[in-house]
């Protein structure tokens, strides 16, 4: 199926027809704009991080967000995704910075081989950090070096092969989104560069991913939220400009903007494979 400006408008529809509830496990920096996000667009947020509570709360989500920039609660994490996946729920798994961190590296490679989540979406360097289970960039932002071009077709490769040994949907973000499940890979470039300004955006797009694969369990449900945060922020960036404003105009015009997207917004897709 062509993932046209259409079909990504009909998946978002789904959202707010459906309203799914998102169990979001994710960093105390970002748990507001996580929770106002996926607000914004018709899905419901809860944010359990309790161990003795966090797979009795997933039992009544549609999905759920395991960020592992929330590590002190892993346990809980856990927990959550082992019910999750009894019950069949979509799961994704946002690693922030196990790029970094070798305890957060290999704690997520043990929930992902535990767990087995319906996808993965990270920047460049943590995805590659986790293909080859080494420390690829200190913090939690991407290296330049592994956004070059000279180094994406490497990465693609690995990337397919690690979706289509592990049967998962991997997400590698940056100024090309890159979706594949092994099978078939999308390359997305809709973005703004002001989207790296704020802290957050990744985390949030993660967020949207559980209310996409929520109601779109697929490569199509993972590409079109790629291709809906890219557009929802060229609109923010445009807004922002056009009043003057900086950054904290900007993350909350993103936020504003997945509230008030039109079928008309979605015919920015770029997307191919």
């Amino acid at each position: 199926m062509e993932l046209t400006g259409t079909k990504i408008a009909e998946i978002y529809e789904k959202i707010n027809q459906q309203r799914p509830i998102i169990h979001c496990i994710t960093n105390a920096v970002t748990v507001n704009d996580c929770a106002n996000i996926l607000l914004a667009a018709g899905a419901s947020p809860t944010m359990a991080h309790h161990p003795l509570e966090a797979a009795e709360i997933t039992e009544g989500c549609t999905s759920l967000v395991c960020n592992f920039g929330a590590i002190d609660v892993y346990e809980a994490m856990l927990a959550a995704g082992k019910r999750a996946k009894e019950l069949g729920h979509a799961i994704v798994v946002d690693p922030v910075g196990v790029s970094g961190s070798t305890y957060r590296r290999e704690r997520a490679i043990s929930f992902i081989r535990e767990v087995h989540p319906t996808c993965v979406r990270g920047n460049y360097s943590e995805i590659r950090a986790l293909l080859d289970n080494c420390s690829t960039v200190t913090g939690v932002d991407a290296a330049k070096t592994d956004q070059d071009a000279s180094h994406q077709e490497a990465l693609v490769t690995a990337m397919e092969q690690y979706a289509d040994q592990e049967k998962i949907i991997l997400i590698a973000s940056g100024k090309t989104d890159v979706i594949t499940d092994g099978n078939e890979t999308l390359f997305c470039e809709n973005g703004d560069p002001m989207m790296a300004k704020i802290t957050g955006s990744g985390c949030m797009s993660s967020a949207m991913l559980g209310a996409f694969l929520g109601v779109e369990p697929s490569i199509n449900g993972a590409a079109a939220c790629c291709a809906f945060m890219g557009i929802a922020g060229e609109i923010a960036a445009e807004k922002t400009k056009a009043c003057g404003g900086g950054t904290m105009t900007f993350g909350n015009c993103l936020i504003d903007t997945v509230s008030l997207m039109t079928r008309e917004d979605f015919d920015r897709v770029t997307l191919g494979k």
